[in-house]
């Protein structure tokens, strides 16, 4: 069973992410898939974030921040960042006044000290990244996760003192990867060892505390492709990221048992923003 948190979740999502696609009411798809109503069904409030898809953690993390503002402007938040939006996160973090309206993050397979993928796009596709700058689209996010634009990051946004930081790593079994990441997972393998597909482990690790690795590739972590029988089980997606809160509540944010649950709250748009 999740356990319920005082403060309000946010889920943020990482680079290419969205929070749904759908038309009006009709969901078609989501970032995090089922993971939100699981959350919010053992009484916790959750903030679905949508910022830029491929734009600089710095602008992403404006964003993040406005969206955060906008549905909770008096209260403070447990940031949940997977991939990218943990990074958008640590930005968040250096800006004033930020550091007492969060009061936790937990970063899932974000690269913290970047990705060898990220280099390799920069080498393959510079023709495109230049047709984007041309067309006055800001891309600078695939850019800000390459080795050395993330190992800056990291050391110009240290883990704060005072704030309870984890980080989380994906560690599948090659059997276990999901069809798309096959290949990119092999070639992680060779040349940096323990990856979720996308992500190194070690960079994964490289932030907070390190909690316990899942077994889950990249997509995964965000419920696709997961194989029909690992849905309800304790080891579906939803039930680790209830595990997230179940730390949470073991450090002392848990709501009161006599508290009676929050109202769900979420802020979801269609679409991606391009």
């Amino acid at each position: 069973m999740i356990g319920r948190l005082q403060a309000p979740i946010v889920l943020a999502h990482g680079l290419f992410g969205f929070s749904r696609i759908g038309i009006g009411p009709l969901t078609l798809t989501s970032y995090f898939r089922g993971i939100p109503q699981a959350l919010r069904d053992a009484g916790n409030r959750v903030l679905v974030t949508r910022v830029h898809p491929i734009a600089s953690i710095d602008f992403r993390a404006q964003r993040l921040g406005y969206r955060i503002l906008t549905n909770f402007p008096d209260e403070p938040v447990h940031v949940i960042g997977h991939s990218m939006g943990g990074l958008d996160t640590r930005r968040l973090l250096a800006e004033p006044g930020w550091r007492k309206r969060i009061l936790s993050l937990t970063t899932i397979g974000s690269p913290h000290q970047g990705t060898i993928i990220a280099d390799f796009a920069k080498l393959k596709v510079g023709r495109i990244f230049r047709l984007l700058s041309a067309l006055g689209i800001d891309h600078r996010g695939c850019l800000d996760v390459t080795r050395r634009a993330a190992r800056h990051f990291h050391r110009m946004y240290p883990q704060p003192d005072d704030l309870p930081c984890f980080s989380l790593a994906g560690e599948p079994n090659a059997d276990d990867v999901a069809w798309p990441l096959h290949r990119l997972f092999e070639a992680l393998s060779e040349m940096e060892g323990s990856n979720d597909g996308l992500v190194p482990a070690e960079s994964a690790r490289a932030f907070g505390e390190p909690l316990p690795s899942w077994p889950l590739d990249h997509l995964r972590q965000m419920n696709w492709l997961t194989p029909p029988e690992d849905a309800g089980s304790d080891h579906s997606v939803p039930a680790l990221y209830g595990r997230i809160v179940d730390n949470l509540v073991a450090l002392g944010f848990g709501a009161d048992e006599d508290q009676p649950p929050c109202e769900h709250r979420a802020a979801t748009t269609a679409g991606p923003v391009i």
